[in-house]
């Protein structure tokens, strides 16, 4: 046991002794470069967060436009089916865009502008494009589409409904 003891305390001693004679240090060339490398790998991983981010914002605001539109689609829903087919009217906005003025009985709904709103003073959605009804006497229907403004991703996209009425 003690010859095992005496020969680990002389590789630990062995070891414990390094030479730093010949070691000089980095020199300016060997820091120069590091920090080239270092200054393109925080690029490439800036550039990855930057994009990211981007796509969070898009998709983020997509998801909340769509959540607009679908509750959006479902107040007029209700409100149509709440009437009979013969007190809904469509109309023609009188602003140079020709958007449409849906009319079921007391309520309206209306593009103002970007805003889609409800009896003129009640802001459903916002990022509408186009809002266009159509009712179909034969089948006693109403296809009622919005269109949203191309904002981070450049394409609109469509939401649309058919309501068929039984009255």
């Amino acid at each position: 046991m003690r010859k095992w003891k005496r020969c680990c305390r002389s590789v630990q001693q062995n070891s414990s002794k390094i030479s730093l004679r010949n070691e000089s240090g980095m020199t300016l060339i060997e820091l120069l470069a590091s920090i080239a490398l270092l200054s393109v790998v925080l690029s490439l991983v800036g550039a990855v967060h930057l994009f990211g981010q981007k796509q969070y914002l898009a998709q983020s605001y997509s998801a909340g436009q769509s959540n607009d539109f679908a509750y959006t689609l479902s107040v007029i829903s209700r409100e149509v089916r709440k009437k009979p087919f013969a007190d809904i009217t469509v109309s023609e906005s009188e602003s140079e865009s020709g958007d449409a003025i849906l009319t079921v009985g007391a309520e309206s709904f209306s593009q103002k502008g970007a805003q889609l709103v409800k009896n003129n003073d009640q802001v459903l959605a916002d990022g509408v494009a186009d809002f266009t009804v159509e009712l179909n006497a034969t089948e006693k229907s109403v296809a009622i589409v919005l269109e949203s403004m191309a904002k981070y991703n450049n394409q609109s996209i469509e939401y649309q409904t058919k309501i068929y009425l039984r009255r």
